[in-house]
């Protein structure tokens, strides 16, 4: 699912990225209030993707895609010129997408756990001091785990 929001999200800052392109440096109101309003949603589409997705390989694939989409879009609609070197960098910006999408499995699909039952683990450090999991917001550790109803370290 997370793909889908993240190709809405692309497609979303591209088109305001030719608005922000035909507000002539935002000297004319509507391509620049439209610019603003798509960076808008497409920030909220990202956000969204970003609840199931690695930070890093969402926003190289948004990035990416946008990139891609934007340099189709300035040589349809506004006579940019395409020079090998430009080409040559847009491919390899989408080898580096695809990549960085299937290089590594998400680590829970990797260790075969939905999100819920991550949550509900205890993670451990090299020193052998954990945390428990019972509580499933994340946390910093910050000194010895205490057993709740003891008031021990452990």
């Amino acid at each position: 699912m997370y793909l889908v929001l993240i190709f809405a999200a692309a497609v979303t800052f591209t088109i305001g990225g030719a608005f922000m392109k035909a507000s002539e440096g935002m000297t004319r109101l509507k391509p620049t209030l439209l610019s603003h309003l798509c960076f808008a949603v497409g920030a909220t589409f990202q956000a969204l993707a970003l609840r199931d997705a690695e930070l890093g390989v969402a926003y190289m694939f948004s990035l990416g895609l946008e990139v891609l989409l934007l340099f189709m879009l300035g040589q349809l609609f506004f006579a940019e010129a395409a020079s090998k070197r430009k080409v040559l960098g847009v491919v390899s910006i989408v080898v580096g997408m695809i990549l960085m999408h299937h290089g590594d499995p998400v680590p829970n699909e990797q260790a075969g756990q939905s999100s819920d039952s991550a949550a509900a683990q205890v993670t451990s450090r090299a020193d052998g001091i954990g945390t428990a999991a019972e509580d499933p917001t994340p946390s910093v550790f910050v000194g010895p785990a205490v057993n709740e109803t003891t008031g021990a370290a452990r």
